[in-house]
């Protein structure tokens, strides 16, 4: 029997146009009910994460930053792991001499190396000039729950150690990003590097050994649950760990086909509720038993 749920945010928990579904709302609330336990595994910051944890009242630890960081909405931190700061100073400093745009994931919210990011270019880098109106008003939203801020001497506050940060994230074209993703692994940090969105790859570096998988784990073992016991539930190459790690890894409709080929099962779209369907198949108790087939 199932006991643990982790859900993916993007293209898996929200839907194309940003939104968690009624359906979707409401199998989460059902299921929280009969004691299904719900978590949230995101490669999102804390903060943004947070949002939607309120509006489901999700009380389990997050598992933000691709699992660099794992912490209750309320603010209380259960684990954090942050880079050295010998490594990570010299290449935050090299990716933002190379004109990229490069975010620093902390406790505090997201600092931002490079040229100066305002409203007007999150705007751009989020919608990826889909300028429909749902798009911007998400953009704005998130400029401001993620909390960040531009910080030009941010290497320097890194190699200081006045800043402890535990993800960079940077998006591009692959000749941009791929001599960074290079390098991160060579030093032997943790690395996603996916499809973004627009013809964009998205570059994620975390410490060594830090996954969504490896905190999945990490999740179970406080919570006292097997891994035979977890469902997690993806739809990016950056949900591959937790997907192989949980007893049921499913992936969903509209997922990559990498992902696809790993998971144990495949659920419907973010479109079409497809974790609504993996609540309703693998969790709900009945209202009448089911006649076998």
């Amino acid at each position: 029997m199932y006991k643990l749920l982790a859900l993916d945010i993007d293209g898996t928990l929200i839907n194309d146009n940003l939104k968690v579904t009624n359906p979707t709302r409401q199998a989460i609330e059902v299921a929280q009910g009969q004691g299904v336990m719900i978590t949230l595994a995101t490669g999102r910051s804390f903060h943004s994460t947070k949002y939607y944890a309120d509006k489901l009242k999700i009380d389990l630890p997050l598992i933000c930053a691709n699992g660099a960081l794992i912490r209750s909405r309320d603010g209380h931190v259960f684990k954090e792991t942050t880079f050295a700061r010998e490594k990570v100073a010299p290449l935050l400093k090299a990716m933002g001499e190379s004109g990229l745009f490069v975010q620093a994931y902390h406790q505090g919210g997201i600092s931002t190396t490079g040229s100066r990011i305002g409203l007007l270019k999150w705007v751009d880098f989020i919608c990826a000039k889909n300028l429909k109106l749902n798009y911007l008003l998400y953009s704005i939203k998130e400029y401001w729950r993620s909390k960040l801020n531009h910080c030009p001497q941010l290497p320097q506050m890194l190699a200081s150690g006045e800043l402890s940060v535990h993800k960079l994230f940077s998006s591009g074209k692959p000749e941009q990003l791929a001599p960074f993703q290079r390098r991160a692994l060579a030093m032997g940090l943790s690395v996603e590097y996916y499809p973004g969105n627009k013809e964009r790859m998205y570059l994620e570096i975390m410490p060594a050994g830090t996954s969504k998988g490896a905190a999945l784990n990490w999740l179970a073992d406080y919570l006292g649950v097997s891994m035979e016991q977890v469902v997690a539930v993806g739809d990016n190459l950056n949900d591959s760990a937790m997907v192989t790690a949980a007893g049921l890894g499913v992936a969903m409709g509209n997922g990559h086909s990498e992902l696809k080929a790993l998971a144990g099962h495949i659920t419907l779209s973010n479109d079409e509720d497809g974790v609504a369907a993996v609540i309703r198949d693998f969790f709900l108790i009945p209202d009448e038993p089911r006649e076998a087939i």
